[in-house]
């Protein structure tokens, strides 16, 4: 397999006139890392919106593939026509929306990556040792398969089994998606889904909008325009409100990728070993120099926790 049927990808968002530079300072840090290590697998980096001369720079010194793929808000309204206004309010729906692209390369493996990612090895090898599974990620944080141990606030598992079984799809073990390898072209059935994917997080989020006291916890942060949601959707909508099983309206694109993926028969899901891919804080555990993990999704918030770590890693040298 050469390096033109292995891509990676990330998909940004930026609002006209939005620089978002912390955002792209992520990218362009994620970006260098992985060039450190691999000067030659194919890079896409998916926008909606306007490009900056800041993103444009980014791609051209990484050598990374800019695709415009037009507006959010109006990718939005062509699957959503009712609720897009709200949805778009949230950044997270665009990743998965890009798989029609996909479709029209000849791509066998696509790794996705947040921008909060950084790379410490060759992750040609990484999407070489995960070939089997359709898609391979690490286990959400605070699930049962996560070695922080369940936290039914975060997610309540049962809550989440008992809504894909009334939905007549298959209960997909919860996965983060701040990295995820897609194998076996999995992006042909993925695009053929995109409708209901959004369709899942507009239920999801009406059902917010009519329980606005549910188990909602700020200390996750509330998505903005929730309140209002119901106003804008239909009588039928509304009856087909899809009870959010977490108090983190935050991960509704992950819990909505969960029931999308679902109505895929036979879909083959796989872990990334800690060891290859770390998550959240769990890089401050070992040596910058000797890290072990080809890749870790540091999440934003330890932004200055991840600084320090690599600074460290750079005074070691001298």
């Amino acid at each position: 397999m050469d390096q033109t049927e292995r891509l990676v990808c990330y998909s940004v968002s930026l609002a006209d006139g939005d620089r978002t530079d912390p955002l792209l300072r992520q990218l362009e840090r994620s970006l260098a890392s992985l060039r450190r290590h691999n000067g030659s697998i194919a890079v896409v980096v998916f926008l909606y919106g306007t490009p900056t001369p800041h993103l444009v720079r980014i791609c051209a010194e990484q050598r990374a593939w800019l695709q415009l793929q037009g507006d959010y808000s109006r990718r939005l309204a062509e699957l959503c026509p009712r609720g897009w206004p709200v949805l778009a309010r949230y950044p997270a729906l665009h990743k998965f929306l890009n798989n029609s692209w996909l479709a029209h390369t000849p791509a066998q493996q696509v790794l996705y990556c947040d921008c909060d990612t950084i790379f410490r090895a060759d992750v040609d090898h990484l999407i070489r040792a995960y070939r089997e599974p359709d898609i391979v990620a690490r286990e959400e944080v605070h699930s049962s398969r996560s070695h922080h141990g369940p936290d039914a606030v975060f997610l309540d598992e049962p809550a989440l089994l008992r809504l894909c079984s009334a939905m007549g799809v298959a209960a997909v073990p919860p996965f983060n998606t701040g990295v995820v390898l897609l194998n076996h072209r999995i992006w042909e059935q993925l695009s053929l889904v995109e409708g209901w994917f959004i369709e899942c997080a507009w239920q999801l989020l009406l059902w917010m909008s009519l329980h606005p006291g549910h188990r909602s916890d700020a200390r996750f942060g509330m998505l903005d325009g929730v309140e209002q949601a119901y106003q804008l959707a239909s009588a039928t909508q509304l009856a087909r409100a899809l009870p959010f099983p977490s108090a983190n309206q935050w991960i509704l694109e992950e819990i909505a990728t969960w029931l999308a993926l679902g109505a895929l028969p036979a879909l083959r899901t796989g872990d990334f070993s800690p060891a290859d891919v770390a998550q959240n804080g769990e890089f401050t555990a070992t040596d910058p120099d000797r890290a072990g993990w080809t890749l870790c999704h540091y999440y934003s918030g330890n932004q200055g926790s991840i600084t320090r770590w690599l600074d460290g890693s750079l005074a070691s040298r001298h």
